[in-house]
């Protein structure tokens, strides 16, 4: 019996999804390798953080963070936009928590907005352009491109501080809960990619210079397999019939397309790239959008609202994670309006309304809207009072009348008090600078109130504990203030300025 041929033997196609899970754990596990260098070395490579680039353009500081995401973008023009599928951590959790979801008999649908689209772009403009169009209005030069140490103030290659440019972990855990299983169970898989992130902005404008594309020959029986394994919900046999390649820049080359051919008609290969093809919401999609356009202008203005409320928020608001939860509130928005004007409306599994009747299932998603929109309304409340009380603090510090600045602090103090008041979090920046409106407008309970809320949040910070030494000793804590000078001279023995202050108030304890 004759063995069979080599060109009868079907091939075996590569694993791309094992071999991308792969890379998303390794890249996790350089994440755990560099931290832990960091803490056994003292010193370690700056955070490839892409953020840093707002840094290079803003201060001309070369840091890692800046070449890693110019190397990235450059490789996009050429290759095609495989960073944010092989080397992304935020897309790996979105993919994980699809994957979860999935695990539990949860199937996201994606969620398909005109307006939203244009989120990513806004960002970009906001997070890059903008400073430098302000910058030239205000006559100010572009900065000098050039490389700092860390004794310099901020290090552009070998850090000290690896949290440098890092959120505090309890923020970075929520802003991975809201772009990861919130967004994922709200708008679909990937959907912060779709309508948050900026830099995929960015890729997606290099990915339509790249000759790198997946692309489709005549095996192509129009089954249709590859548009159905598709994570990023592109309409990749549409895209095959009309331009013989995906020009999506939504396509992150996962190449799970390529996997799911059964006909071996989609491949990656090198050719024209797609330029202007596709451009536009209608060509992105190729499907009905789910949302007219009034519900489309509301989404908008309750995305920009949310944006504006909580970026920033108790000054620890991360501007991502805003650009999640606005996608987010708007969806819940438009499908709260729908339980009151629609006779039917579905959301994932459940059934909120049916036949006219609200469900159990409509009630508590009703609910739901109401807590966030009354938790937005607070916040908002929250950030307005923020906003004015900190402009009366920069009023403050930069007027040499002086019944203009008093009148300044007592309008900052009013604003900031009601902050610290109704607000769910106190951060040491508001306690502090209520601490110092206190001692000026000679408000010496609020003075000795503030200065040991302060005082429990200082370990490391020299200067700052003694100057809170000084507060608590004129407001009449002198053995408060004695504990705080003490502290302050454990972190700089021999300072002769904090020892006079500590000489004072020991020798006013004694009378």
């Amino acid at each position: 019996m004759n063995a069979p041929s080599a060109d009868s033997v079907p091939r075996k196609k590569p694993n791309y999804s094992k071999r991308r899970a792969i890379s998303l754990v390794l890249v996790h596990v350089l994440f755990g390798i560099h931290i832990a260098h960091w803490k056994l070395n003292g010193t370690t490579l700056a955070p490839l953080e892409l953020n840093e680039l707002m840094y290079t353009l803003e201060l001309g500081i070369i840091t890692a963070g800046f070449l890693f995401m110019l190397t990235a973008v450059l490789a996009t023009m050429f290759f095609g936009r495989f960073f944010c599928s092989w080397g992304c951590h935020i897309l790996a959790l979105q993919d994980l928590c699809h994957w979860m979801l999935g695990k539990i008999g949860i199937t996201p649908k994606p969620v398909r907005s005109r307006l939203l689209l244009w989120v990513p772009i806004l960002a970009v403009v906001h997070m890059f352009v903008w400073p430098q169009i302000s910058r030239l209005r205000e006559g100010q030069p572009m900065p000098a491109l050039h490389m700092n140490s860390d004794v310099e103030g901020w290090a552009s290659f070998m850090t000290d501080d690896f949290w440098r440019n890092l959120p505090p972990v309890w923020v970075a855990l929520m802003t991975f809960l809201v772009v990861g299983f919130i967004a994922v169970y709200f708008l679909g898989s990937r959907s912060f990619c779709t309508y948050g992130c900026p830099y995929g902005a960015i890729f997606g404008w290099a990915d339509r210079l790249a000759p790198g594309r997946i692309r489709v020959n005549d095996n192509c029986k129009e089954c249709g397999k590859c548009t159905a394994a598709c994570t990023s919900n592109i309409q990749v046999l549409k895209e095959f019939q009309e331009y013989g390649n995906v020009v999506n820049p939504a396509c992150l080359k996962d190449l799970d397309c390529i996997e799911a051919c059964p006909n071996d008609a989609a491949h990656y290969g090198f050719g024209n790239p797609s330029m202007a093809s596709a451009v536009g919401p209608k060509a992105r999609f190729r499907v009905p959008f789910d949302f007219s356009w009034p519900e489309e202008i509301l989404m908008a203005c309750v995305m920009l609202s949310t944006v504006f409320i909580f970026r920033g928020l108790y000054n620890v608001g991360p501007f991502l994670m805003t650009l999640g939860l606005g996608a987010i509130f708007a969806f819940m928005a438009i499908t709260t309006i729908r339980l009151f004007t629609k006779p039917n409306v579905r959301f994932s599994k459940w059934v909120l309304r049916k036949g006219g009747r609200l469900q159990r299932s409509g009630v508590g998603f009703g609910l739901i809207s109401l807590l966030c929109l009354s938790f937005s309304v607070h916040s908002g409340v929250v950030r307005y009072h923020e906003a004015q009380g900190w402009a009366s603090v920069k009023l403050l510090e930069t007027t040499d009348d002086d019944m203009q600045a008093r009148v300044a602090a007592q309008d900052a103090w009013q604003h900031l008090e009601l902050v610290d008041r109704i607000g769910l979090l106190h951060p040491m920046e508001l306690q502090t600078g209520l601490l110092r409106l206190s001692a000026m407008l000679g408000k010496q309970h609020e003075v000795r109130r503030y200065a040991a809320l302060v005082s429990e949040q200082l370990w490391d910070e020299a200067a700052m504990l003694a100057e809170l030494g000084g507060y608590r000793g004129a407001a009449g804590d002198v053995q408060g203030g004695i504990r705080d000078l003490q502290r302050a001279l454990e972190l700089e023995p021999g300072n002769a300025l904090f020892q006079a202050e500590l000489n004072q108030l020991l020798a006013v304890q004694s009378q």
